[in-house]
């Protein structure tokens, strides 16, 4: 009787072999895509301070203007993703980042400028829209749960940005321009690369849609939970903006402190979220899921009146309370990131889960457009009274989102009322 037990082996083996590949892939696309946008976004405006004759209150019209050139896209990314596959719509987003990355290195007059600023900026919001429906399918066929891929965005995010932050302060230090196109064409072979490495992962699946699912338009808009979950989001997202978009000011403008302490502050924060984000992930996936969140609008809360205490007070004193801030708001995001992506692709039907993952997006974009508004505004009245407002904003959610932990049952029971009609 011939032996037929190697077979299955060698063949398991090379399959969980080929897996490991292409989770490495993914991970370094991530990865490259993240350095990419990290190593650019200081220099999103001086740059063409420094390269163009056009006025600075002229370029920041411009940029402006462009940024909302994006806001259509995750309506429309979301259904092309259902009927295409969320992964190929990826790698379009990546190659239009990396084509308007080389076309910066040309941008000179006020039209070429405003062209390459909207299609940078819709090669991003279409990437943010459709990499979580890829992740959410890649993780069908693997031992490694949604969130843990979702943590791991996240956190390639914000090591990202950090490293390119850190990599672009140094390239300023050279004089002369030479450097920011040198910066704009290494920004280029980033996202290059990281199309390269999508491209196996974009083989594994296909087509996110079930196969005979009907798509039933604008059912996103008709699920009630849904929007209430996004609505709740915009606080959390406007929390998580707010440490970055907020330190630097604070520590220039009510404590009158060194530049280096906000640096150290938001490298911090970017170095815990890096740190234990899988961790933190891997924690909240034994929980449930809306109380993890609550548990985030908590630290929240907390870190929010430790910067309400520190814009109020003196420098000395303000050391302390900005140090604590740091961890709760990492703690925070830690928490936050991946479970609420996981809520949203867990609460969708399989056939409409990029479109739902898509729209999620827009409350990030709501709290890129309200955010400064609302810490400008506020900032004025007194130094503490953002942070105060921030605060009461998330004790609201903690009611909200237990009330829409418990219409589990019946968001379900719609969805399944929807794809029978």
């Amino acid at each position: 009787m011939l032996p037929c037990s190697p077979l299955p082996r060698r063949s398991s083996m090379s399959v969980h072999s080929g897996r490991r590949a292409v989770d490495a892939s993914l991970t370094a696309s991530l990865v490259f895509v993240s350095i990419g946008s990290g190593l650019f976004l200081p220099l999103s405006l001086v740059f063409f301070v420094e390269l163009t004759d056009i006025r600075l209150s002229m370029l920041g019209v411009l940029v402006g203007l462009a940024g909302f050139t994006s806001v259509p896209v995750p309506a429309v990314a979301g259904r092309l993703a259902d009927r295409y596959g969320a992964r190929r719509l990826v790698l379009v987003a990546q190659g239009i980042q990396a084509l308007a990355y080389l076309w910066y290195a040309f941008a000179r007059d006020p039209l070429s400028v405003f062209a390459v600023t909207a299609i940078m900026s819709i090669g991003g919001r279409l990437f943010w829209s459709t990499i979580f429906a890829a992740l959410a399918d890649h993780a069908q066929d693997g031992p490694r749960p949604q969130h843990w891929w979702f943590a791991l965005a996240n956190i390639a995010r914000t090591a990202g940005i950090a490293a390119g932050g850190i990599i672009t302060g140094v390239a300023l230090t050279i004089p002369g321009t030479r450097v920011y196109i040198v910066l704009a064409l290494l920004a280029a072979g980033c996202l290059a690369a990281s199309v390269l490495l999508m491209l196996p992962v974009a083989r594994s699946r296909a087509r996110a849609r079930v196969p005979g699912a009907s798509h039933a338009q604008g059912t996103v808009l008709r699920d009630g939970r849904f929007l209430g979950l996004l609505s709740t989001n915009v606080v959390f997202a406007i929390s998580t903006l707010l440490l970055g978009l907020t330190v630097p000011v604070v520590m220039n403008t009510a404590l009158d402190g060194p530049g280096w302490v906000s640096s150290v502050v938001l490298v911090g924060n970017a170095l815990l979220i890096s740190g234990f984000g899988i961790i933190g992930a891997r924690q909240a996936g034994r929980r449930e899921p809306f109380a993890v969140l609550r548990t985030a609008a908590v630290a929240w809360v907390v870190g929010c009146a430790l910067l309400a205490y520190a814009a109020s007070s003196a420098l000395p004193f303000a050391v302390a309370p900005l140090a604590a801030a740091v961890l709760a708001f990492s703690l925070a995001e830690i928490l936050h990131a991946p479970t609420s992506v996981a809520i949203v692709s867990n609460m969708a039907p399989e056939a409409e889960r990029g479109d739902y993952l898509a729209v999620w997006q827009y409350s990030f974009m709501a709290a890129e457009i309200g955010g400064p508004i609302l810490f400008g505004t506020l900032f004025t009245l007194h130094h503490s009274t953002p942070f105060l407002v921030v605060l009461a904003l998330n004790l609201v959610t903690i009611p909200a989102l237990r009330v829409l932990g418990r219409q589990r049952g019946r968001g379900l029971a719609e969805h399944q009322e929807t794809r029978r009609r």
